[in-house]
């Protein structure tokens, strides 16, 4: 049997929102219900602003539910590659606030009821050569000079099926592992307790303006605040980013139940290339090999490539010995900043115009801590902002 073409996290009985039909009016209108839309669409919600939420196909439908479902602290760049690219006060307060971050992610999850969509596992992240292996070694110092968790797990104590390929690994114990559509599925039911209308099924005409209303196929919205939360699609709707933000594919399978346990940790190979995590029932799902899909990886259309899905299953028999046939092929469109941090907050020139994207594939915290802080920066109770636009 073939494998199905649909994310194994969205394989499963869904009744989707009506899509908008006519014209609205709210204080806040929300563009994209993936982790940044809808933790955006929650916290103004909460904060007592009206808000309505737009989303061209389901709930967790995008980005953010046909990832690898790791929910991991930091930005892209490991944490010592962080400090020389940004400076080491701004990578340090990052790394602390998506830490903290992550903590209420965990406890959120627990309140809502879907605690086993949002588990702490620990993230392992595996050297291929002896060089990744002494950047381990330098990512490890890193966080730990600056307070942070994180410990060197020699060639010896790795998971027996790494051992055969992998030097060294750095082990983040705080790290988690997601179901992410039933927890994106969780979030849009809060924000709607909370008071946020969202309509699936409705596609936004770009450009988004600073001024008027959103116009859709099915109506229109004009709001005071109009926050775009598209990542990959962020330079279609918002052009001021058309250069800075590109979309890319990311490809993903997921397998029959393996009966062994193959590691018990997310588990980052090569650089981040290549990335699986066992389930609770023993399914795999892996991802990776976006540097052999070159420039084609930098596409907003669905469609995958054969020999990717082709590399990442022969990864899985060849490097970590699992057999198991797989079920589900699909591909993710993210967006990738030019500096491989997100633009979060109000678009210069743009009174009214706020966006939240280009995570460059690690947009789980990073992207419900950019949701929080527009919300908290339109009803004027923000802190000091961690991210620009």
């Amino acid at each position: 049997m073939s494998p199905r073409d649909v994310p194994y996290w969205l394989d499963e009985p869904y009744e989707p929102r009506p899509a908008l039909a006519g014209h609205a009016e709210a204080e806040a209108c929300v563009i994209g219900a993936g982790v940044g839309g809808l933790s955006c669409a929650r916290r103004l919600a909460k904060h007592g602003i009206d808000t309505v939420v737009l989303e061209r196909d389901t709930v967790g439908g995008g980005a953010s539910g046909r990832n690898g479902g790791f929910l991991i602290a930091g930005l892209a760049p490991f944490h010592n590659d962080a400090v020389e690219l940004y400076g080491r006060d701004w990578a340090r307060a990052v790394y602390a606030r998506t830490l903290a971050v992550q903590e209420e992610m965990y406890a959120l999850a627990a309140e809502l009821g879907v605690g086993d969509a949002v588990r702490r596992v620990g993230c392992l992240r595996v050297s291929v050569s002896d060089e990744e292996a002494e950047h381990v070694r330098r990512h490890v110092e890193a966080l730990r000079a600056d307070g942070f968790p994180g410990e060197v797990v020699e060639r010896g104590e790795l998971p027996p099926a790494l051992r055969s390929y992998a030097h060294n690994g750095c082990l983040t114990e705080h790290d988690g592992a997601l179901q992410p559509a039933r927890w994106m599925r969780a979030l849009a039911r809060d924000a709607e307790r909370a008071g946020a209308r969202i309509h699936e099924g409705t596609l936004v005409e770009p450009p988004v303006p600073g001024e008027g209303p959103v116009r859709t196929r099915g109506g229109s919205v004009r709001a005071e605040h109009v926050i775009v939360a598209a990542d990959g699609a962020l330079p279609v709707l918002v052009p001021h980013y058309d250069g800075a933000v590109r979309a890319r594919r990311l490809h993903m399978v997921a397998t029959d139940p393996v009966a062994e346990r193959v590691a018990e940790h997310l588990v980052y190979a090569r650089w981040g290339y290549e990335y699986f995590q066992q389930r609770p029932d023993g399914r795999i799902m892996a991802g990776g090999f976006g540097d052999l899909d070159g420039d084609d990886s930098y596409t907003d259309r669905p469609d995958g490539s054969p020999p990717i899905w082709e590399r990442i299953e022969r990864y899985l028999r060849e490097d970590i010995g699992v057999e198991a046939p797989v079920t589900h092929r699909w591909t993710g469109t993210v967006g990738y900043g030019a500096e491989r941090r997100p633009f979060v907050g109000p678009v210069p020139g743009h009174p009214g115009l706020y966006v939240a994207g280009g995570y460059s594939g690690t947009g789980n915290v990073p992207g419900f801590l950019a949701g929080r802080e527009i919300a908290d920066l339109i009803a004027g109770v923000a802190g000091e902002p961690l991210f620009r636009a």
